[in-house]
């Protein structure tokens, strides 16, 4: 069964990670600093502040940005559950928001949700396709730009939003086996995260303690090293999907030509979503997976009715296998695998 998403993990990571083994020193220390350095530098950033988890680093960019009880953070209901509990664990009131027709998050979602009460918007890249950051700077609200699933400077991409997060979970865009870090753009906001993480003058009931170990960071700057082979991967793959699929009318991938995408994800709609397909590709031995598991309306009590967008791109979306370590072999069972079952619901 070739699954849906695979670590990219080479032997240049294990010697990287060998040598971290045999320095002497496997906690927090200098290859984290030199992960943050390069990886904050790389994406247009001041530097960055590493810690444990995607989570860990939301929670961080929240509460350095003064982020607590009462609070409104507005976000998309359209997104992983983790962005919705690193909310309210500062205490603060998540306020939901319907995406456009992309996925992503536009300007129109969130233009009636600002009050003044609204603290943060959270907005998120998904898929590998990247959100107008610089559209949402009218509402006069600082952003936090969650990258966990967008990583593409070369591509004309740095960062543009007050924090940028990233997660190194192994499904990532690059990993550290677990992992996070938030990256600032001025040196007096990197200053603010690292005396929270590390509880520098920052009063320890307000410390997000979850450093990254070195040994960690070792895979990190070894995956850094090599990422835009992994892009130029990506967009190869996602030609060969295009390609597998023009002419069958049932499945849309028009956000194809739309978007500038660096293929995270190859997601398409169809009507039926998942259910409909599902069966058919696991007969073909590819794991194919909804878009997100879950709505986080749903997670709050709130009306799908509230969320026409988001409930279409739940019930329609589908994310087939892309990512660096998928071999030649198992794209080309991919391909056939789509041709077949696509072609047959056609």
């Amino acid at each position: 069964m070739i699954p849906h998403s695979q670590p990219w993990i080479t032997p240049e990571d294990a010697a990287a990670m060998q040598a971290a083994l045999t320095s002497g020193f496997i906690g927090q220390g200098r290859r984290n600093e030199e992960f943050e350095q390069q990886l904050g530098a790389w994406v247009g950033g001041t530097g960055g502040v590493s810690t444990a988890s995607g989570t860990a680093a939301l929670c961080l960019a929240l509460r350095s940005l003064g982020c607590g009880p009462g609070d409104e953070v507005i976000l998309p209901t359209y997104i992983c559950r983790n962005l919705l509990q690193a909310v309210q664990s500062m205490d603060a009131i998540p306020v939901l928001c319907d995406s456009g027709p992309d996925w992503l998050v536009e300007p129109a979602n969130v233009a009636s949700l600002v009050t003044p009460h609204t603290k943060i918007l959270l907005l998120p890249h998904i898929y590998g396709l990247f959100a107008d950051i610089a559209a949402f700077r009218s509402f006069g609200v600082p952003i936090i730009e969650d990258c966990a699933q967008a990583i593409d400077v070369r591509g004309g991409h740095p960062i543009a939003g007050d924090l940028a997060v990233f997660s190194f979970h192994p499904t990532k865009c690059l990993t550290t086996g677990e992992g996070g870090m938030v990256v600032a753009r001025d040196a007096a906001r990197l200053d603010r995260l690292r005396a929270l993480r590390d509880d520098i003058a920052a009063g320890s009931a307000r410390r997000v303690f979850a450093p990254l170990s070195d040994l960690a960071a070792a895979l990190g700057l070894s995956q850094l090293a090599r990422y835009e082979k992994g892009l130029r991967r990506r967009r190869a793959q996602a030609a060969a999907y295009a390609q597998a699929l023009e002419g069958i009318d049932i499945v849309d991938f028009n956000w194809y030509g739309r978007r500038d995408a660096m293929f995270y994800r190859f997601p398409l709609r169809i009507a039926g979503g998942l259910e409909y397909v599902a069966t058919a590709m696991q007969a073909q031995e590819v794991t194919v997976r909804r878009g997100v598991n879950e709505l986080l309306h749903r997670l709050l009590g709130r009306a799908d009715a509230e969320f026409p967008q988001a409930m279409r791109h739940f019930q329609e979306t589908v994310s087939v296998p892309i990512y660096p370590a998928l071999t030649e072999a198992n794209l080309a069972r991919c391909l056939d695998a789509v041709r077949k079952v696509f072609t047959a619901l056609n």
